[in-house]
């Protein structure tokens, strides 16, 4: 398993909240940041700003998302690296 978030990108991601079921991150991005690969266990991510990002399976597989002020998605746990193709904000409720 690839390491948590908060190992790989500490200068772009701060912890919100956290007990024993979840844990509320916020992601504060720049155009050109990237994280290196990474594992997130089932989460909720909420836009705060619109952004768009590159995300990239351990595969090799980059898949663009773009997110909108106010867009919001359920992911199931998940690997990857990232690549920030634009600035943005995003808050992120993960489950324990």
């Amino acid at each position: 398993m690839a390491p948590e978030i908060m190992q790989v990108a500490p200068k772009l991601v701060s912890v919100v909240f956290e007990n024993d079921r979840i844990r509320v991150l916020d992601f504060r991005f720049k155009k050109g940041d990237k994280t290196a690969m990474h594992s997130h266990p089932a989460n909720f991510v909420y836009a705060l700003q619109s952004g768009t990002f590159n995300s990239i399976s351990p595969e090799g597989k980059s898949t663009t998302v773009k997110m909108k002020k106010g867009d919001a998605s359920f992911s199931e746990a998940n690997t990857h690296a990232v690549e920030y193709v634009s600035p943005g904000e995003l808050l992120q409720v993960e489950l324990k």
